[in-house]
């Protein structure tokens, strides 16, 4: 599957799927570039990779972030500014169904 869609598109998929207001947020620190999408009550500050655990979110006290954050999107899952829909792509923790990308396709 090489499907490519909008920021814009996802954005409107995971509104749809947590029935919540959706902020997208992009992070950096010197090893990775993350696309998060967020509620706005989630206050993130910076982020770690750990092998183990995967990527750790902090708040701005330094505390980890213990909600489930919607959609996290790495650099190689976006290509010039859209995102590849190459199987990576997760909401709340599960992999896109067949029906989100029929949905995605519609509103493309």
């Amino acid at each position: 599957m090489d499907d490519i869609v909008s920021i814009s598109a996802l954005k409107t998929l995971l509104e749809k799927k947590t029935k919540k207001k959706i902020l997208v947020k992009i992070m950096w620190n010197g090893n990775d570039k993350l696309t998060l999408f967020i509620t706005p009550n989630m206050k993130i500050n910076s982020f770690i990779f750990d092998e183990k655990e995967g990527y750790i979110f902090y708040d701005n006290e330094g505390i980890p972030v213990k909600h489930d954050i919607p959609c996290v999107l790495s650099h190689k899952e976006l290509m010039e500014g859209k995102v590849k829909l190459d199987g990576n792509v997760k909401i709340n923790g599960e992999r896109l169904s067949k029906e989100d990308i029929q949905f995605l396709e519609e509103i493309e």
